[in-house]
């Protein structure tokens, strides 16, 4: 319907202005869930209850992280997405940053953060 009539570059700007972030935390939340379905099929050691609780703590760790990106996804949609004559490379650069956010947020950080915490562990 867009392509027809020759709207769909305006409207996959639109979209993915806020759709970045947005999509992006609701396959994240998704995966929280994840999470504790794989503890409770795949509990190791623990009883099935234990682990059970661990992967929903850790679950609920990651659906936590993802409330203030929904915030900012909101306040883009509200009061960004509105402006659909804005210059494209705006546009662009908004929706690049949120991408960079989230990959940095829940991919490059997680990763310093492990090789921080096994060069605790080792030097102690």
């Amino acid at each position: 319907f867009f392509y027809n009539r020759d709207l769909l570059f305006e409207a996959s700007k639109s979209i993915w202005l806020h759709g970045t972030i947005e999509i992006s935390v609701i396959v994240i939340a998704g995966c929280a869930g994840m999470v504790m379905g794989n503890s409770i099929l795949f509990p190791k050691t623990y009883s099935r209850k234990v682990s059970f609780l661990k992967g929903a703590k850790d679950g609920l760790k990651i659906v936590v992280s993802t409330i203030p990106f929904f915030i900012i996804a909101g306040f883009i949609e509200g009061f960004i997405t509105r402006y659909s004559n804005m210059p494209v490379w705006l546009a662009m650069a908004i929706i690049f940053s949120s991408l960079a956010l989230i990959i940095f947020y829940y991919v490059i950080y997680p990763i310093i953060l492990n090789k921080k915490h096994a060069r605790q562990i080792y030097t102690a």
